[in-house]
């Protein structure tokens, strides 16, 4: 699916306004009743639910086109998930009133976040099957795999943005050192090939293999 910025023209001329967010920096918490979605114009947010323990659990990661914080307005509930800027990035308001008048004027972007919503139950659903019943090496090769599509790039090429290991671990439910030995393995068995700052899957069928199989 295309993203929503690219479905709609409606949107640049929904916005309350546009803000410049830095690499860390919470745009909303979880819980919050802002009543403001967020259209990411610009950078990469990850989206995060907290554990009982007070743990960061990352839900999912979201590129520039996309909206976040709408459960809220759909719902008339809190927000289920926070949402953290991964770098320096730009957002744009969408007030419950703005987002309102763009879908009952703009049925491709009506249409378009309802797939939208279908495509994140589909993730959902996904995410618990991998973290019950994979190990931690196969739900790091499957995170991986999940980077090159949400960059959409090739085999071989570089990750454009940095994803902390931290972040990984968050995102896969373990901690950072599992996530750096299993990185580790895949680089020895020639899988990927990583420094300190870039990661490149070379081998993408043996990783998407891992990811199954483990």
């Amino acid at each position: 699916m295309e993203r929503v910025m690219e479905e709609s023209s409606q949107l640049f001329t929904s916005f309350d306004k546009c803000s410049m967010f830095q690499t860390g920096e919470v745009v909303y918490n979880v819980n919050s009743r802002a009543k403001t979605a967020y259209l990411v114009k610009k950078g990469m947010v990850k989206l995060y639910s907290i554990g009982a323990k007070g743990n960061k659990q990352i839900v999912r990661m979201v590129r520039e086109g996309e909206i976040v914080g709408y459960y809220s307005q759909f719902t008339n509930e809190p927000e289920v998930t926070g949402c953290e800027c991964m770098v320096n990035s730009v957002l744009c308001e969408l007030s419950d009133n703005s987002l309102e008048q763009a879908f009952k004027t703009d049925s491709n972007l009506a249409f378009s976040m309802l797939q939208k919503a279908c495509t994140e139950m589909k993730e959902a659903c996904t995410s618990i099957i991998d973290m019950s019943q994979k190990t931690v090496r196969g739900r790091a090769a499957n995170i991986l795999v999940k980077q090159m599509e949400l960059f959409e790039i090739n085999e071989g090429h570089e990750f454009p943005i940095r994803i902390s290991r931290t972040d990984m671990a968050n995102w896969i439910g373990t901690s950072k050192e599992s996530v750096s030995r299993s990185l580790n393995d895949f680089m020895r068995e020639k899988l990927i090939d990583m420094n300190k700052d870039t990661i490149r899957i070379i081998n993408l069928k043996g990783l998407k293999r891992v990811s199954i199989v483990s």
